[in-house]
């Protein structure tokens, strides 16, 4: 068939968009020349991209509720691609006032991301709890010493390194299941997100190779992404090539979450606030620091005992950090 005016003109020369929407295509994996474009001139929008990721019609309209002519509007159906479509909201202005707010481009890809995970994976959480006493202190007495390298030193460092060893050990979790193929992708690098609360919304920068790296560096980059994230200047490469992701909320109090897996990884780690609780240790009722974590995963790659093996594996490291700073 021959092709039409408006592919025979993207054939040649670049298609246009704006780079924000360019950025929306390559995040959601679409080809801007594949996609029908219903902006001015040709141009392709963000509506466009989203809904040749997720089969939603473009351009769709809604009547604005003062009665004014009706607007477009961008609807979003981000369940589309796995089949389930939301049923139809009730009229909420019955009962009260509302107020409409756009959500953010980011939140949308969030929203998106978000639910294609909880729709396509199997979730499951596993709990465990890490005697972090001795990890805590080292901590406390390195703070002046770190500062004074310019480092600002905390636990997540520690949470990466104990995470990316223990993945050693336990391949699967940092993996990516190809159902169409049968297939398990095992990657044989150990690339950790962590995820980071900036203005905008939750935003998972990429620490590269890990394992391979010692504590005062992890805590270095970890330290300029997370500026770099909250300033906006995060890279698109700054976001790509995780293989596993870590979320710790403790900061924020808190007792424990359950985390959504980052699709298309299969597992992710959730840490809450560490606590001083009573503890019998050797014999004694002492208090001791105890750290709650969750550790979520993709049960289509991995049952409960495989869990919990895993986590045990990572709290082992943390019990035990004077072997966490020789390991590698």
């Amino acid at each position: 068939m021959a092709p039409t005016g408006e592919t025979a003109a993207r054939s040649v020369g670049p298609v246009p968009a704006t780079p924000a929407t360019r950025r929306l295509a390559r995040e959601l994996g679409v080809d801007l020349r594949a996609v029908r474009a219903t902006g001015a001139g040709g141009r392709v929008t963000d509506d466009d991209v989203r809904s040749a990721a997720g089969g939603a019609q473009p351009g769709t309209t809604a009547p604005v509720a003062d009665g004014r002519a009706p607007e477009r509007v961008a609807v979003a159906k981000p369940l589309a691609a796995v089949g389930v479509e939301p049923p139809p909201l009730p009229r909420f202005e019955q009962w009260g006032p509302v107020a409409r707010q756009p959500l953010s481009h980011l939140r949308r890809t969030i929203a998106e991301r978000m639910t294609l995970s909880a729709t396509l994976i199997p979730h499951v959480t596993h709990f465990d709890r890490a005697d972090i006493t001795e990890l805590d202190a080292i901590i406390r007495r390195n703070i002046e010493p770190a500062r004074e390298r310019g480092i600002t030193l905390t636990l997540t460092s520690f949470l990466l390194k104990a995470a990316a060893l223990s993945l050693r050990e336990h391949p699967q979790f940092n993996a990516s299941l190809d159902p169409g193929a049968g297939e398990l992708i095992v990657k044989r690098y150990y690339h950790l997100g962590v995820a980071v609360a900036a203005e905008r919304g939750l935003i998972v920068p990429v620490i590269r190779d890990v394992d391979g790296k010692p504590l005062v560096e992890l805590q270095r980059e970890l330290a300029a992404l997370a500026q770099r994230v909250r300033e906006g200047k995060a890279t698109l490469d700054d976001l790509r090539g995780g293989t596993f992701t870590i979320t710790n909320i403790g900061a924020l109090g808190g007792t424990g979450a359950i985390p959504i897996i980052n699709y298309p990884e299969v597992a992710i780690l959730g840490v809450a606030r560490g606590r001083e609780e009573p503890v019998v240790h050797e014999g004694r009722i002492v208090p001791r620091m105890l750290l709650p974590i969750s550790l979520t995963f993709d049960h289509r790659v991995a049952d409960g005992a495989d869990g919990a093996r895993f986590a045990a594996a990572i709290v082992r490291r943390l019990e035990r950090p004077e072997q966490l700073l020789l390991e590698w």
